[in-house]
């Protein structure tokens, strides 16, 4: 499948099933450096809407080649691992990218 696909299957459970995220106001930017792509997920409370471009203010920014951010959507990469092994460049909260990743294994 590809990164668009899991990505809106990603954004349809997660407005179907609210729940794990209620409340959640923030933004993060994926930047996915050996594609050249920029996604960014915007949580809205009680909803998710997906970008294909990057929006200003991010909450959060990550850098990541496409192998790793198709692990971290998979729930088989360690964000916080990653980050101390140089896999994932983070800019900006950092708390609410941890709180991302426990978010997304919910949607597994």
């Amino acid at each position: 499948m590809s990164l668009e696909g899991k990505l809106s299957e990603l954004k349809e459970k997660m407005n179907n099933e609210p729940e794990h995220f209620d409340g959640m106001t923030s933004t993060f930017v994926f930047n996915i450096t050996d594609l050249e792509e920029t996604w960014s997920v915007d949580f809205k409370g009680d909803h998710v809407e997906l970008f294909n471009e990057q929006l200003d203010s991010p909450t959060c920014s990550m850098k990541m080649d496409a192998k790793n951010f198709e692990k971290l959507l998979d729930g088989n990469l360690n964000a916080t691992t990653a980050f101390m092994m140089g896999k994932i460049k983070a800019d900006g909260d950092l708390t609410k990218a941890l709180k991302l990743q426990k978010i997304l294994t919910y949607y597994q």
